[in-house]
């Protein structure tokens, strides 16, 4: 079978190492903790043959020390588990519906026993639920704009220039030879890509994906130019997901080379107000905990009005949205068709962390906030959406949301990462954060209004990938001149310490002043 003939795809934990099952966590699961969630290896190995066994196919490489990701027919589900599956229907992007198969109980306590004679195996399983995705030639069509609308930017020239990016790349920083990952909907080989030189690795299927070679939603590969805005050089390796987030999150970190940031357009509007984190979640909870703990840094958008997660967890570096208003590139907003909110999962957790480049929302009955124009696969969802870039065949179409904003989030920590590849996630999220534009006016959808400081539209306001590069740089200066002579040379030698010009000196004073 191909990763998409299995008619249901699940989650399933075999025993914790710890005290405590992965589904009766009760306390957030973090990279600081879920060790204690990860499984013995003889467990592991004795609950792939229970379920192979059974009939299940086992995912090998989208499984880790936590989880398994198996599919199979709803029948075998039923047989194994006790699970009634019934289809059901679910929105991914606006006015797009699928169906899948899922347990018939209330979904946020779907939790699947194992039989008798595997419960001190296996602690239960979860299917898996589809995500909500927020939001040809190689030149892109001049459209014309929609009178309800506003100017919109082209990629790279347009994202790499209002965030600062195209600053760095001039002193040679590119993101040459970091490796991001992208989970989406898959990636067309655009004539966009390929006339630029950038760097595509091979195709990742996650559990329940086929075809490597076909975008037909168009959302991978559109969000994915927003990468290359910012970084260039980087290596990008879509993992093109189907029903199974965990598992694509685990096949990510199986690969090799392995990725140092994933960068995640998408997530469940379910963090809502007085909520708690669903059983089916807490398989994707730990999975995200895990990436971290590896040392991988993770970039979630934060939703287009949705209450985004992973977004919201601690660890990720939580992506909302600005608007420019153009041509002024300095007149910056709160993007109106963003997300922001307090968490009610994790207490204290304000989402975003910062932003990228949203558009803000118009009526013009299609696309929400049409701010960038961006390669798709010819006839592609995405590329038929209104406004029309002039056909719905030519392989381009304009969005935006945080779907945008968080690949290009993840192209300046490519960026900070070359120059500083020893950065830890927390300390790329905190310098970042340190390193945003203040936005101070512009109200987000959910009604907070941007204002001096880090408030909840923005978080820290827009990104500066010129001043992360400065603040990344100062660390590596100090290093550089605290170690000794063999040490400084075999700095500048490599690369990781520029030799300063006049040039470099004299842009830097400029930056600093403009802070």
């Amino acid at each position: 079978m191909s990763n998409n003939e299995y008619e249901v795809v699940a989650t399933v934990s075999p025993r914790s190492l710890g005290p405590t099952s992965l589904f009766d966590a009760e306390e957030a699961i973090t990279s600081d903790n879920v060790q204690q969630f990860n499984s013995d290896p003889s467990d592991i190995r004795d609950s792939k043959r229970a379920l192979s066994r059974a009939g299940f196919h086992v995912f090998e490489e989208a499984s880790s020390n936590t989880t398994i990701s198996i599919g199979g027919t709803a029948k075998l589900f039923k047989e194994f588990f006790g699970a009634k599956l019934t289809k059901q229907k679910t929105e991914i992007r606006p006015d797009t519906t699928i169906e899948f198969m899922a347990t018939s109980e209330d979904p946020s306590e779907a939790l699947m026993n194992a039989p008798d004679e595997f419960k001190q195996l296996i602690e239960g399983a979860v299917i898996a639920r589809p995500p909500t995705y927020f939001a040809p030639h190689p030149i892109p069509p001049l459209a014309s704009v929609h009178a309800n609308a506003y100017p919109y930017m082209m990629v790279p020239d347009g994202v790499s220039v209002v965030l600062r990016a195209s600053h760095v790349h001039r002193l040679g920083v590119t993101g040459k030879n970091v490796v991001v990952g992208m989970l989406d909907t898959g990636h067309y080989r655009h004539a966009f890509f390929s006339s630029r030189g950038y760097r595509l690795l091979s195709t990742l299927l996650a559990p329940g994906a086929s075809d490597p070679a076909d975008d037909a939603n168009g959302h991978g590969t559109g969000e994915s130019a927003n990468v290359f805005a910012c970084a260039p050089d980087c290596r990008l390796r879509m993992i093109k997901m189907g029903n199974d987030t965990v598992g694509a999150i685990n096949a990510a970190l199986n690969s090799n080379p392995k990725p140092q940031i994933l960068t995640n357009s998408w997530g469940y509007s379910a963090d809502t107000p007085g909520s708690s984190i669903p059983n089916w979640l807490k398989p994707l909870e730990a999975a995200v905990a895990n990436a971290v703990s590896q040392g991988v840094v993770v970039c979630f958008s934060a939703g287009n009005g949705h209450y985004g997660f992973p977004g919201s967890h601690p660890d990720v570096i939580s992506v909302g949205g600005v608007h420019v208003n153009l041509p002024d590139e300095n007149d910056l907003e709160a993007s109106s068709y963003a997300s922001s909110f307090n968490s009610s999962w994790y207490p204290g957790r304000q989402v975003p962390d910062l932003c990228g480049l949203t558009g803000k929302s118009v009526n013009i009955g299609g696309a929400k906030a049409p701010s960038l124009m961006l390669p798709v696969q010819a006839s592609a969802s995405l590329d038929g959406i209104a406004p029309s870039t002039g056909s719905n065949s030519d392989g381009w179409g304009l969005f935006s949301g945080t779907s945008a904003a968080c690949p290009q989030i993840a192209g300046i920590c490519a960026l900070m990462l070359e120059k500083d590849p020893t950065l830890t996630p927390a300390e790329v999220k905190d310098k970042l954060k340190k390193s945003a534009r203040d936005v101070k006016k512009g109200t987000t959808q959910m009604g907070h209004t941007a204002t001096n400081g880090p408030d909840l539209a923005t978080g820290s306001g827009l990104a500066d990938a010129k001043w992360a590069y400065i603040n990344t740089m100062g660390d590596v200066a100090a290093t550089f001149f605290s170690g000794t002579k063999e040490q400084q040379l075999a700095m500048v030698s490599s690369g990781a310490m520029p030799e300063f010009s006049k040039e470099f000196i004299s842009d830097m004073i400029d930056t600093l002043r403009s802070r």
